[in-house]
């Protein structure tokens, strides 16, 4: 029995696009696209544009634009971010200015910036932070 089968044609599919991983010690500059997710322990200085998940791990660094269906933030990012949901981590750090449909920022998670709904109404983070003391 053996390991390859000459008959089997399997060819990869937009589907199943899985999740390129930047490890610890990289650094990468330039404009990065993903089919599919992106976990980033590295550093990246650039722009991301992913159709899936960008995570940015807690060893992670991120300087620039991400562009995603969703961001998870455990490390450093600054810079833009443009999303349906971003979700901040206790040891996540954002600075920059977020678009976003949905947002979940975890206690000791930071945000240093603005948000923009993407209905067009731009907070400041002060402003959120009022409207949620008074019940707004």
């Amino acid at each position: 029995m053996g390991i390859f089968n000459k008959g089997d044609n399997i060819k990869p599919s937009a589907n199943n696009s899985g999740t390129t991983i930047i490890s610890e010690g990289s650094h990468i500059s330039g404009e990065l696209r993903f089919s599919g997710s992106v976990h980033i322990d590295g550093t990246v200085e650039g722009n991301i544009f992913c159709e899936k998940v960008v995570t940015v791990g807690k060893k992670g660094k991120v300087k620039g634009k991400i562009s995603a269906e969703k961001i998870i933030i455990n490390g450093y990012a600054e810079g833009e971010a443009d999303c349906s949901y971003v979700e901040i981590l206790s040891g996540g750090k954002f600075v920059g200015e977020v678009t976003y449909n949905e947002i979940t920022i975890e206690p000791q998670g930071v945000l240093e910036g603005n948000l923009k709904l993407k209905t067009g109404k731009i907070k400041n983070i002060k402003e959120v932070k009022a409207g949620n003391e008074t019940g707004k």
